[in-house]
Parts: C-alpha cells; sequence; structure tokens
C-alpha cells in the first residue's frame, strides 16, 4: 500500500523546481525579453496549484515583477528623450535583478519568498 504521506515531498519538489524555472526565465529574460512572458504566463497557470504552499508568494512575486517591468519599462522608454529615462530603466534593471535573485535563491533554499 502507498504511503499517503509520500506525495506531499513530491509535490513540493514538483512546486519548487517549477519556481525555480520562472525565477530562471525571468532573469534569462534580460537578454531575450521573450522568456518574461512565458513565465508570467507559467506562474499565473501554477497559481491556484501553489496556493497554501511557501512557493504561494514566489509566484506573486514573479507575477509583480513582470508587470512592474513592463510599465517602469515602457515609461523609461518613453521618457528616455527626457534623460530621465535612462535612470529609470538603470534602477528598473537593478531592481529586477535583485527581486528574481532574492525569489531564485530563497526558492532553491525551500523558503518563503516574503
Amino acid at each position: 500500500m502507498a504511503d499517503p504521506h509520500a506525495a506531499a515531498p513530491a509535490r513540493d519538489d514538483q512546486n519548487r523546481t517549477m519556481t525555480i524555472i520562472i525565477y530562471g526565465l525571468l532573469l534569462a529574460a534580460l537578454f531575450n525579453g521573450i522568456t518574461a512572458v512565458v513565465a508570467v504566463i507559467l506562474a499565473y497557470v501554477k497559481r491556484d496549484d501553489m496556493r497554501g504552499t511557501i512557493y504561494e508568494g514566489h509566484l506573486s512575486n514573479a507575477i509583480e515583477i513582470f508587470w512592474t517591468a513592463l510599465v517602469v519599462g515602457v515609461l523609461g522608454c518613453v521618457t528616455i528623450p527626457l534623460a530621465i529615462g535612462i535612470f529609470i530603466l538603470a534602477g528598473l534593471y537593478i531592481w529586477f535583478i535583485y527581486r528574481s535573485v532574492k525569489g531564485l535563491v530563497r526558492a532553491i533554499d525551500a523558503r518563503p519568498y516574503h
């Protein structure tokens, strides 16, 4: 007879792996841009599966990273002619890396984002 408690650690490993993949896709977007779209789609699709786990906050973080980067990135691009856009984009780049790496490290350690 199968142990019903064995499914929980396997599920946690799957959630952890998916979270790490999502952060990896976000970080890859620094070079290609498009993988951030894949990351946010995965985060939305897996959100219900991870509700109530330590990875729920990670998905919320990934979604927040995507939408904030999109909005602030557009704002930065629009304001480049005013010279402030360069500073906005530089700050966004640093913030994006910080939030993604922080989440990735916490996911690897199987810790919640917050």
